[in-house]
């Protein structure tokens, strides 16, 4: 995150320990909590501390949250994300499942990280599938 710190050399500090580190089987299978990270997996591809460039997706009640890092926000923390909301009442999106796909699609593998783009659109493929059972359970239960 600094400008000052080499990513590889900040991803060698915190691999083993950082206050974000889910450690199950005994230390063999390691996860991640920490904000810009895709799949939740302690590796320095998907690291949001050790790598300059991120990107994550939250789930709201109507769609989700895109969120980048900037890179202006180096040294401003105010300044280090950019999001952009897609849900419901937002004027592009009407929680259009392909509409969201394709913002995905062409912010995270169009300019800022390539790699990232199939694991942002499982995510977001995720997030749709549970947003729609909360939905339909709500509806279900208002029913009755």
């Amino acid at each position: 995150m600094s400008a000052s710190v080499a990513p590889d050399l900040l991803w060698m500090l915190t691999r083993a320990n950082n206050s974000f580190l889910v450690k199950r089987d005994g230390g063999r299978t390691q996860f991640c909590k920490e904000q810009f990270n895709l799949k939740n997996q302690n590796s320095f591809k998907f690291s949001g501390i050790a790598n300059s460039k991120g990107c994550d997706l939250q789930p709201t009640e109507n769609g989700a949250i895109l969120t980048i890092k900037s890179q202006k926000g180096k040294t401003k923390p105010a300044q280090l994300c950019k999001v952009t909301k897609m849900a419901r009442g937002a004027e592009r999106f009407d929680n259009d499942f392909t509409k969201v796909a394709k913002c995905i699609k062409n912010t995270v593998g169009g300019y800022y990280r390539p790699d990232l783009t199939k694991h942002a659109l499982a995510r977001w493929t995720k997030l749709h599938k549970s947003i729609k059972k909360a939905k339909s359970k709500g509806a279900a239960a208002a029913k009755k």
